[in-house]
């Protein structure tokens, strides 16, 4: 497998576990994953309210954004 091939299989894969973790519809799945197709996961963090998506889903997004950095920031110090 190539990486670009690799890489949207991870990118179809992080979009499935956020669409199942926040009950998101598959519209919102979908535009979540052309998000990270565009700018990568980590721009997508960063960038959430260029994402145009609810209120609720941008807020719960931003909760798991605040959790990516604890744990990256725990994994440093280790």
């Amino acid at each position: 497998m190539n990486l670009e091939a690799l890489r949207e299989s991870e990118y179809r894969k992080c979009a499935d576990v956020l669409a199942e973790l926040l009950g998101l519809d598959g519209d919102t799945k979908e535009r979540i994953l052309k998000c990270f197709q565009r700018t990568g996961i980590k721009n997508f963090f960063q960038h959430l309210e260029s994402a145009d998506l609810a209120p609720e889903t941008s807020g719960k997004l931003q909760s798991i954004q605040v959790l990516i950095e604890i744990l990256d920031d725990k994994r440093g110090r280790i």
